[in-house]
């Protein structure tokens, strides 16, 4: 994964965004391994859902979530995405052994 470091992508407050697959790490901020394999586990389902759809779904389903439980924080960790990434962030070998489109086993919680 390619990692760019910068003043300004993500906005301020934000360590670290993945646009397709390539990591921009707000200046001065420290990733660790866990922060890198969770962004890995997203550039793998933005791979299986050919990118942009990827980001489709998680803008609507993050939508979705917004609306019903009103909650920006809580509707980001309840993504299915986010759940998927969060869930194995550290496991190092997770990548190795996922399954296809797993972030979608548990859509509805």
């Amino acid at each position: 994964m390619k990692v760019i470091h910068n003043r300004l992508i993500p906005f301020r407050g934000f360590k670290c965004i993945n646009l397709f697959g390539v990591l921009f790490v707000r200046e001065g901020c420290v990733m660790t391994q866990t922060d890198f394999n969770h962004e890995a586990i997203h550039t793998a389902q933005m791979k299986e859902l050919l990118y942009v759809p990827f980001y489709l779904l998680y803008l609507l389903e993050w939508l979705w979530r917004l609306i019903h439980c009103r909650n920006g924080r809580k509707a980001y960790h309840d993504i299915s995405h986010e759940r998927e990434a969060y869930s194995n962030q550290a496991t190092p070998d997770y990548l190795s052994n996922r399954k296809p489109y797993n972030q979608f086993k548990k859509i509805w919680h």
